[in-house]
C-alpha cells in the first residue's frame, strides 16, 4: 500500500478491491482511500523532442527528430513494434517516393532510413 501525507490526511492507493476491504476499517475519518483502477495509465515518460510514453498495461509510444540516417530509440521496446510513422522535414524541398518514407530494417531498437542521404524527418512509433 502506497501512501503520501496531505494537510487532510493521508492518501493510501490499494492495487485490489480484496485488500482495500482489509484495511477500510483502520484508515482515519480524515483520510483518502484510492483504488487503482485496472485501466492503462502512465508508469514512465521522457516528454522530450525524441521521447516516449509506457503505459501500465505495456504499450509504449516512442517519438522523435532525427538528422541521421540511423535512428536508435529512446528506449527499446519489449517484445515487438506494431507501427513507425515517417514525416519529412519538407524545409529542404526534397521529393520522394512513399516507399521511402518507410523504416528499414525496423527492430525493436530502432531503424534505418530508406536512404543514407533522406533528409531529416520525425519519426514516431507504436508498440509493447
Amino acid at each position: 500500500m502506497a501512501q503520501s501525507t496531505t494537510n487532510l490526511g493521508k492518501i493510501h492507493v490499494f492495487p485490489s478491491e480484496s485488500l482495500y476491504n482489509q484495511f477500510k476499517d483502520i484508515i482515519a475519518d480524515n483520510d483518502l482511500a484510492l483504488l487503482k483502477d485496472d485501466g492503462a495509465y502512465i508508469v514512465a515518460a521522457l516528454l522530450e523532442q525524441n521521447g516516449y510514453v509506457k503505459f501500465s498495461n505495456g504499450l509504449i509510444l516512442q517519438w522523435g527528430y532525427s538528422k541521421s540516417c540511423t535512428v536508435k530509440f529512446p528506449i527499446r521496446f519489449p517484445s515487438q513494434v506494431f507501427f513507425c510513422g515517417i514525416v519529412l522535414d519538407t524545409s529542404y524541398g526534397y521529393e520522394f517516393g512513399p516507399d521511402q518514407l518507410s523504416p528499414k530494417d525496423l527492430n525493436i531498437s530502432g531503424f534505418t532510413k530508406y536512404r543514407a542521404d533522406f533528409p531529416k524527418c520525425w519519426w514516431i512509433a507504436v508498440g509493447m
